[in-house]
């Protein structure tokens, strides 16, 4: 594989491998006073963040919509086998909401992308 292709996809499949690490483990003590809706919507808007990133080639300019609806995909279809996984380690739950968490940081980060490309005058 190319350079190019670990330089744009490398970052997001790093940070697939970490939550997936994560989600491999019992919840750790430090986030037992963190909101769940925190957690996932943070995590899943730095993972929709990467994707777009991914699929775009960057981000300093707007992105394709179909870069940003996939980048946003790619987050939730990760967040649901996240949630399988979890289902199958001991002292974890998969949970609908936890998903509906990550969604809801996916769409975020979308909004987010947008929102700073509009106020910056990109071109659509």
């Amino acid at each position: 594989m190319s350079l190019a292709f670990w330089r744009w996809w490398g970052p997001l499949g790093l940070y697939m491998a970490l939550i997936f690490l994560v989600s491999s483990q019992p919840r750790p003590s430090g986030l037992d006073q963190t909101p769940d809706l925190l957690l996932h919507a943070g995590a899943y808007f730095v993972m929709a963040l990467l994707g777009v990133r991914a699929l775009a080639k960057g981000l300093r300019e707007r992105a394709p919509t179909a870069a940003l609806c996939g980048g946003i995909m790619i987050a939730i279809a990760y967040g649901a086998t996240d949630e399988w996984h979890q289902s199958h380690v001991a002292e974890r739950v998969g949970s609908w909401l936890d998903l509906l968490y990550d969604g809801v940081g996916a769409l975020m980060a979308g909004a987010a992308l947008t929102a700073v490309w509009n106020l910056r005058g990109d071109p659509r």
